[in-house]
């Protein structure tokens, strides 16, 4: 009698059909259930201990997205094997379709977002850093779901070849109007990449100098050293040529001194070693060489090479500022004169009708004239 009842016909399907569907639902469904129970969440406990982010992920990946994904195909395979109306057909292929597609694509988009978030977090976190990531987030979503809607209107035997078309020209149309933009905003993602300087970073862009205080999308703006602001559209600094004093560990100077002619021969030799002893002695200051370097027009010249043990210029005043008191107070212990800007005149006293010359006078005179 049973079996008899279970041959009855219900819109062209026996009710065995339909128990046969139900039972495929229902197992399916805690065979999905007892599979997460026993070992998905043992695999998450275990991926917790590895990597907490990463156990996140699975877990919100598994609960939110693999799972009804799979509950979708069980429903789907077990409608589907009984005889439908073709419009009930077609609606069901849709949904199934739309449901795959849109599960999928949230599946995807957890896996690359995840990736971008561990690469941004290797970074120094910053401003900049938060609006990149937003905005990469913002592509990403709309490239998957771009990709996804193609995807989704090609199945549903929608012709999408002239749509493809229609958004390739209208996208070299809006490329072509907003080149400068777009170009700016491009350039915006490679400074963020490269890091060619930061913000806080002093910075010389051809004749222009001063510190980074602003990364926008589209402009760069340096608060130069007279005070203004600056601003550059990221195009341009890519384009440029940079030099970046904050990035410099160490600075190397190079300066020149003089003294007078009359320096004692024994002295000027001690020169050099006076210099070596001096800088040796200064913290954040490495010595390289100094030597007596060429005969100037009113001068010995010296020249000395040192390096500064931080990029930090006002560091480097200080400790020339220190090199130069001290060399006055030891060239004046050893009684050694720095040169200064000197003209000899020499008179003459034309004498008897020989036309002999004797010299009478020669006269020392400095910058000041006296």
């Amino acid at each position: 009698m049973e079996t008899v009842f279970l041959q009855n016909i219900l819109f062209n399907n026996s009710l065995y059909n339909y128990l046969i569907s139900l039972i495929i639902i229902i197992a399916g469904i805690a065979i999905v259930k007892l599979i997460k129970y026993f070992l998905f969440d043992n695999i998450y406990e275990a991926l917790k201990r590895f990597s907490l982010s990463f156990g996140d992920l699975f877990n919100k990946s598994l609960s939110k997205r693999i799972v009804p994904l799979t509950y979708l195909i069980i429903i789907y395979i077990s409608i589907n094997r009984l005889a439908l109306n073709r419009i009930i057909e077609r609606t069901i292929n849709i949904f199934f379709i739309l449901g795959l597609v849109v599960y999928i694509t949230l599946l995807v988009q957890d896996i690359i977002i995840y990736t971008a978030k561990k690469y941004w977090e290797k970074k120094p976190s910053n401003q900049a850093q938060e609006t990149v990531f937003t905005v990469s987030v913002f592509i990403i979503k709309l490239v998957t779901w771009l990709i996804a809607l193609l995807f989704i209107l090609d199945n549903l035997n929608i012709e999408i070849r002239g749509l493809i078309t229609g958004l390739g020209v209208g996208g070299i149309a809006i490329a072509f109007a907003a080149q400068t933009i777009l170009a700016d905003i491009f350039s915006y993602f490679t400074i963020f990449l490269d890091r060619p300087f930061d913000i806080g970073d002093f910075i010389i862009i051809g004749d222009y100098k001063g510190t980074v205080e602003h990364i926008g999308i589209k402009t760069t703006r340096v608060r130069s050293l007279s005070g203004e602001q600056l601003v550059f559209s990221n195009n341009d600094l890519t384009n440029s040529r940079i030099n970046n004093y904050k990035r410099m560990q160490r600075r190397r100077i190079n300066f020149n001194f003089g003294v007078t002619y009359d320096t004692q021969l024994e002295k000027a030799a001690m020169i050099p070693n006076i210099v070596e002893e001096i800088i040796t002695n200064i913290e954040k200051a490495s010595f390289d060489r100094a030597h007596f370097a060429s005969y100037g027009d009113y001068s010995l010249i010296y020249q000395v090479v040192y390096y500064v043990e931080d990029s930090d210029y006002k560091v480097y005043m200080d400790l020339q500022e220190e090199i130069n008191l001290k060399l006055k107070e030891r060239f004046n212990e050893e009684g050694i004169e720095f040169a200064y800007p000197t003209q000899s005149v020499h008179v003459y006293d034309k004498g008897n009708n020989n036309n002999d010359i004797e010299p009478v006078e020669k006269i020392q005179k400095g910058d000041n004239n006296e």
